[in-house]
């Protein structure tokens, strides 16, 4: 089941033992990084050192304890660490949820969220202003004393370091917190609201050493949920010097990376950062001072192992305690047992391929799996046929043998607009696609118009032959895919196939993860899988992305000058965005008119095709006490505890 998806806004899922973080939409390129080890001499329990085999796996030193706690948790991640700067992170992260902490934070992934760093807050009648009482008891791993300006630090760096690729979730179209702005800093267009923000204007206050008020520019009504997202993590006030008014205590990768004698990183979380060798393992140690008490094990080794079937293997010979997905092409259902439900956890066990039975858990996604269109480079004709060839009924059922629901608009299912007559969630999400339940627009009166359930082949070839292609005049394009997601193969793969009868030739390469997120930045990639998973339950947290507002900073680049688009569609959704959404005044209702419109013209314009809305699972060991994380996925294990 797929596990390389993204967090907006770096909320990732790397505390559930993956190595991923948010696929925001705008940012700049990675820092330069050189490829050096970094060791950390305090003495802490280090990793055991790991040595491949010629089978894939690994043969492990790490000492076992006969008592119920401290010991190594061996875990892995599926590509390799790029940063540890929260602001920059995408596509990067490994065991980010352990070594870093937010003012809020969704216990064992569940929400709401609750006060971390922050001992409670208020909010004011308006909306408008969040008061936080801090805690006084906060540690940085560098022994440094936690206090308000260290947040006021933090949230400078997401919204004006030249390093922050995650402007958009604190001075984007949701969550803004009041800034002003300088015209001179961005191009007079509609694009001018990531790129403006006067220096120190932020409106983030420490009234005093531990409280902090924050004023938003309009209520939001998901900013606790927000704020408690990976990119705004916490970290010494004067760190590194990329805001105005620092010049760093560290050169930016000396701190964020291994340059020098570096990662001098320090956060706030459970774990801090004792030993990273880029590109192979990092080993997180058990931070003695953690606020919370410190954590049961002693440490926590993320090895990196791009193979989704190596992983399999590793965790199967017993050289990983928790595996957080299987290959889709190696998932047998018929091998969970389902005992209990906890909400909307299932847990049980499942039985592998040799006979051993270990622990299973089960949990609907807020994720959607899509397939991503430069339209820079790919036309509408071409991005139409894909979806008549596409049959999101059948990728379900036979790609991921049932284990997430088809796709058919960008939001899940559970976070998708309810209505005032009261349709809501699910219902009205099948209801839209199946037969255009409270549409908004003729594109969508009749449902989804690629095919409910179905391929449509005659309807790809029409689309294409009217645009001028056929067989003397083919059109050839490249998608790029997961390394290692047997899913993304087997979606690309039966397309490559149907698609030939539509005149479209499509080769198909591989990328890791970190790879992809890089290259979709910087928009050399024509069609891409991806998933994406909510940082909070709103529609708009991924709407925000598909009305077509700064078209440059997107991934789908849709309205960027040069780009293939179709004005009347962007209009739509802009308006509907700006009157319905945006606009003081408005009402619930009038918010799910936006929704529902906008993913209306991505059904029109086909930015992103969506195909899945998957079920995250988790496979551990019996000497492996951990909990079944909640529905926002990220997860700290100090309170996980083994017995071996």
């Amino acid at each position: 089941m797929p596990r390389d998806t993204t967090r907006r806004g770096f909320l990732t899922a790397a505390g559930a033992g993956a190595l991923t973080a948010v696929a925001g939409c705008s940012g700049n390129s990675e820092p330069t990084e050189q490829d050096t080890a970094a060791q950390n001499d305090s003495g802490k329990n280090s990793a055991a050192k790991t040595q491949e085999s010629n089978d894939g796996t690994d043969e492990s030193t790490a000492e076992t304890t006969d008592g119920s706690s401290g010991g190594i948790l061996q875990m892995m991640a599926d590509g390799s660490v790029q940063t540890l700067d929260p602001i920059n992170a995408k596509g990067s992260g490994a065991g980010y949820n352990q070594y870093n902490q937010q003012l809020m934070y969704f216990p064992d992934g569940q929400y709401p969220p609750e006060p971390a760093l922050a001992t409670g807050y208020e909010v004011s009648d308006d909306g408008l202003t969040y008061t936080f009482d801090l805690r006084e008891d906060v540690t940085f791993h560098d022994g440094s004393e936690f206090t308000a300006q260290d947040v006021v630090y933090s949230y400078r760096r997401l919204a004006e370091s030249p390093n922050s690729r995650n402007k958009d979730d604190i001075v984007g179209e949701t969550l803004t917190i009041d800034h002003e702005k300088d015209a001179t800093l961005s191009e007079p267009t509609d694009e001018e609201t990531l790129a403006d923000v006067v220096p120190d204007s932020l409106a983030v206050e420490a009234v005093d050493d531990y409280t902090v008020e924050m004023t938003l520019a309009s209520p939001f009504e998901y900013t606790l949920f927000q704020i408690a997202g990976g990119a705004f993590a916490i970290i010494p006030e004067g760190s590194v010097g990329d805001i105005e008014g620092y010049n760093g205590e560290y050169a930016y990768n000396e701190f964020f990376s291994t340059q020098g004698e570096g990662p001098a990183f320090a956060g706030a979380g459970p774990f801090q950062v004792d030993n990273w060798q880029k590109g192979s393992q990092i080993t997180l140690s058990a931070f003695e001072d953690y606020y919370d008490g410190e954590p049961d094990l002693d440490a926590i080794t993320f090895t990196v192992v791009s193979s989704g079937n190596t992983r399999l293997q590793r965790f199967q010979n017993g050289n990983a305690d928790i595996l957080e997905s299987v290959p889709t092409a190696s998932f047998n259902p018929s091998s969970v047992s389902i005992d209990s439900e906890e909400g909307n956890r299932s847990l049980g066990s499942y039985t592998l391929d040799d006979g051993t039975t270990v622990n299973y858990g089960e949990i609907p996604a807020l994720t959607t799996e899509y397939i991503v269109f430069n339209t820079l480079e790919v036309p509408l004709a071409a991005r139409r046929a894909f979806a008549h060839a596409m049959n999101q009924h059948d990728i379900a059922e036979n790609v991921y043998k049932g284990m997430g629901k088809p796709a058919y608009h960008i939001v899940p299912p559970a976070a998708y607009p309810t209505f005032e007559n009261g349709q809501a969630g699910e219902d009205a999400y099948d209801r839209h696609a199946e037969n255009g339940y409270e549409s908004n627009t003729d594109f969508a009166a009749d449902g989804y118009p690629y095919g409910y359930g179905e391929t449509q082949l005659e309807e790809a070839r029409a689309v294409m032959e009217e645009a001028g292609y056929g067989e003397d005049n083919r059109y050839e394009i490249t998608a790029t895919t997961i390394t290692g997601n047997s899913g993304y193969q087997q979606v690309f793969t039966t397309l490559q196939s149907k698609l030939r009868s539509a005149y479209i030739d499509m080769s198909i390469e591989e990328a890791e993860f970190g790879s992809i997120i890089s290259r979709a930045i910087s928009g050399d990639m024509e069609v891409f899988g991806l998933g994406d998973g909510m940082e909070y339950p709103g529609p708009q947290n991924f709407l925000r992305f598909l009305h077509g507002q700064n078209p440059s900073g997107q991934f789908t680049r849709w309205g960027a000058e040069g780009s293939y688009v179709t004005e009347e569609y962007r209009e739509t959704a802009r308006e509907a965005w700006d009157s319905n959404y945006a606009a003081d005044g408005t009402t619930r209702a009038d918010h799910n008119e936006a929704f529902q419109t906008v993913e209306e013209m991505n059904w029109a314009s086909v930015q992103e095709l969506p195909f899945l809305h998957p079920m995250s699972q988790r496979f551990w060991h019996d000497d492996v006490d951990v909990e079944m994380y909640g529905v926002m996925e990220n997860q700290a294990f100090d309170d996980t505890q083994l017995s071996r």
